[in-house]
């Protein structure tokens, strides 16, 4: 998730009500689709100069545009971050940040928590 985007859904979660957010990741959900990187690298960069976004990936042999039948997708959801009710001038950027601290030092934890049972132990998560 963008950067943007997540400060904007912690924007909506402390607007008027003060929601309670539960940190969640699926592990193997990269493997569910294949893409093609290596050959068609250079085109995708050519094209992306003229802000055209290129990707080519494929699932399933059968049904290429279906996931992958024997990606093992496994979904945790970590206890909820209970956000302060804050309107107008109290929504700060440093406030957003904060908060966007705080659910990501959760996400890690979740992850760290859970990755060891779901064959990514040597995995760390890259959140930017």
């Amino acid at each position: 998730m963008c950067a943007l985007c997540c400060c904007c859904c912690l924007g909506i979660a402390f607007n008027r009500f003060g929601y309670r957010v539960h940190p969640v990741y699926t592990f193997g959900e990269c493997d569910t689709y294949m893409t093609f990187n290596s050959f068609l690298n250079d085109f995708r960069i050519k094209l992306n100069k003229y802000k055209i976004p290129t990707v080519l990936f494929y699932g399933s042999n059968l049904m290429p545009l279906f996931p992958r039948s024997r990606a093992q997708v496994h979904t945790v959801v970590g206890p909820p971050i209970a956000f302060p009710k804050l309107e107008g001038a109290a929504l700060t950027d440093e406030v957003v940040d904060k908060w966007h601290g705080e659910y990501v030092k959760a996400l890690e934890a979740l992850f760290d928590k859970h990755k060891g049972a779901l064959g990514k132990g040597h995995v760390k998560l890259d959140v930017r």
